[in-house]
């Protein structure tokens, strides 16, 4: 499940295992912990009232281009030369299908009822 920073996390850590390897993740995980234990025992996280609405807003909204851009990949395959070529149009309308089942759960689902965590609705399909 990826909410808060998580999402800005995610993607930093796919680009540095696709160039640098699995092996400088682990640092890096390190490191990013350390400085968020550090920004927590100083009270750091007071700071972010500076930051501007329409900023973290802004950065939201990078974050979920660069994110949707990252899983355009999802829909190509190899074909036999091993070239990414789009998926043939029936598996292309299923993943469609899916990703339109998904969207409706997560806005229509929390005005039905809220015995369902959202996120754990989410993870059903």
């Amino acid at each position: 499940m990826i909410s808060g920073a998580t999402g800005a996390m995610a993607v930093v850590m796919v680009s540095l295992v696709a160039t640098h390897g699995v092996q400088y993740l682990f640092a890096a995980i390190m490191l990013a912990g350390l400085f968020q234990i550090s920004a927590g025992i100083f009270k750091l996280g007071k700071f972010i009232r500076i930051v501007p609405h329409p900023v973290m807003i802004g950065f939201v909204n990078g974050l979920a281009i660069v994110i949707f851009l990252a899983q355009l990949g999802q829909f190509k395959a190899p074909d036999l030369s091993g070239a990414l070529t789009w998926l043939p149009q029936d598996q292309m309308m299923l993943m469609l299908g899916l990703v339109a089942l998904t969207m409706a759960i997560i806005h229509f689902l929390p005005k039905i009822t809220t015995a369902v965590p959202l996120l754990l609705s989410r993870l059903s399909l």
